[in-house]
């Protein structure tokens, strides 16, 4: 059995890796990760997306790469219950065919106005 690499951290193995994936593909700083994860509902500071990207930057980017659509174009959408710095929120993420993350949002609460955010985020996305 292999050993989770995320352990001992407060967000989800999810967050860490988009925030990596972003810093790495679309060449933004760390504010710029840290403000774009504060849109999707993830209060993280730049100091942490620069830690996550020196610790996890090669694990990320040793993953196959794909491009922005999956050839299968099929996209699935997931909402998972998390504890996040000992609170509990749910996330929701949404993952191409071959199970690359292409997004992901946490909310305090799980109701249809925040399924809708997500949705319409995802369609402003594509």
């Amino acid at each position: 059995m292999t050993e989770r690499i995320d352990k001992q951290h407060r967000y989800p193995w999810e967050v860490i890796e988009l925030a990596v994936v972003w810093y790495q593909r679309d060449n933004l700083t760390y504010r710029a990760v840290s403000e774009k994860l504060m849109q999707h509902g993830v209060e993280v500071s730049h100091k942490t997306v620069f830690e996550w990207v020196q610790k996890f930057g090669d694990v990320v980017s040793r993953k196959p790469k794909t491009g922005k659509k999956s050839p299968r174009r099929e996209t699935n959408i997931e909402e998972s219950y998390v504890k996040v710095n000992g609170e509990w929120k749910y996330m929701y993420r949404s993952l191409d065919g071959r199970g690359n993350i292409l997004n992901a949002v946490l909310r305090n609460r799980r109701n249809l106005a925040s399924a809708k955010s997500f949705l319409s985020k995802e369609a402003d996305d594509n």
